[in-house]
């Protein structure tokens, strides 16, 4: 059985600008000679891991006031205690990990840590301070080395720049979304209304402005790496072990960046999700940007390439595909592209991808 399994997604994004650049302009990359949309892998991440812990309650922390968190956690276990020298300590712990302050006018380093280890910090300066043992020096026994209980952490990795030996490898590899076609960038012209000019038959607005958005059929992969996710998750095995891998496979069809999310509502179901399991992680590509069929549209020519793409793969090394693979989407002919593939739900999808996990 091989180690990794790839999740093929596609999804048509409607009216949006779910991740754009530092002037407001949504993400694109030139890519066979037309202009496509970009959604960052980091930003499809963040909304995995944010879907993930919402669901699941495994939260982790990933910020640059991380010495605070350690402070105001050792001072609810135990608020008799000095806050001078909790402080201290708390610098002298996270220091180790990142660097202990920022120089004037630099952000503070974020890092990212599991809510069970700041609580093991916060613990670790009461215990030291309770049996004065504050002048032992700090450490970091209060992380893993290379493991974690947090999925979010085992799943996207990490690494601390003061003590790489606490560095953790991903388990999860992922691409960036990006648009199967050419797409164009549309302007927005908006105004914000005046209710009290409104109220007096008054015209005029108080604010001007303009926004940029784009639209098109999105294709992106996530691979799992389970040697990878078993070495480094201490939950594995756990009772609730089953239940939080589910949630992380729904959150990575789900998962997507969140830039103006509430503005423009552009979540739709996946028109397709593939699960194939392989010996060398790949993905498929649209180095050709399809065209338009029939009445309109590229959902229908995606489908139909990555179908052919898959077809060509297993005709050029059948070896690199194992016989776990799993299909579903909204997309209404997918038996029919998909010869010799059953059609599950979701949730049938999503079992088929964890009992893989599970297997040894």
């Amino acid at each position: 059985m091989s180690r990794h399994l790839t999740i093929n997604i596609i999804s048509t994004i409607p009216y949006s600008n779910l991740n754009r650049d530092d002037s407001g302009t949504p993400k694109r990359v030139k890519q066979g000679g037309v202009l496509r949309g970009l959604h960052s892998s980091q930003s499809i991440k963040r909304g995995i891991r944010a879907r993930y812990e919402e669901a699941s309650g495994d939260i982790s922390v990933r910020s640059g006031l991380l010495t605070e968190e350690v402070i105001r956690g050792a001072l609810q276990l135990n608020s008799a205690l000095d806050e001078k020298p909790v402080t201290k300590m708390a610098k002298d712990l996270i220091g180790k990990l990142t660097k202990k302050e920022a120089s004037e006018g630099e952000s503070a380093r974020s890092i990212w840590l599991s809510q069970e280890e700041l609580d093991t910090a916060s613990q670790y300066i009461v215990d030291a301070l309770s049996s004065n043992e504050e002048e032992a020096g700090p450490s970091g026994d209060f992380i893993n080395q290379g493991k974690t209980g947090s999925m979010a952490i085992t799943a996207f990795g990490r690494m601390f720049a003061n003590a790489p030996q606490f560095n953790i490898e991903a388990a999860l590899s992922v691409s960036p979304a990006v648009s199967t076609h050419a797409i164009s960038i549309d302007t927005d012209y908006f105004s914000t209304g005046d209710d009290l000019r409104e109220a007096q038959q008054e015209t005029g607005a108080t604010f001007l402005g303009i926004a940029q958005f784009t639209n098109g059929v999105f294709y992106r992969s996530v691979t799992i790496d389970k040697v990878q996710l078993k070495e480094t998750w201490t939950a594995f095995g756990n009772p609730d072990s089953k239940a939080n891998l589910e949630a992380l496979v729904r959150s990575v069809v789900y998962g997507q960046p969140r830039g103006k999310e509430n503005s423009t509502a552009p979540y739709t179901l996946p028109a397709l999700v593939l699960a194939e399991e392989q010996r060398y992680r790949v993905a498929y590509d649209f180095e050709r940007p399809v065209l338009a069929q029939g009445a309109g549209g590229f959902l229908e020519s995606t489908v139909q390439e990555l179908a052919s793409q898959r077809k060509l793969s297993r005709e050029f090394d059948p070896e690199n595909f194992g016989p776990v693979e799993s299909l579903a989407g909204t997309y209404g002919n997918l038996a029919e592209e998909f010869e010799g593939l059953e059609v599950s739900s979701l949730q049938g999808l999503i079992d088929d991808v964890v009992e893989w996990i599970l297997d040894d």
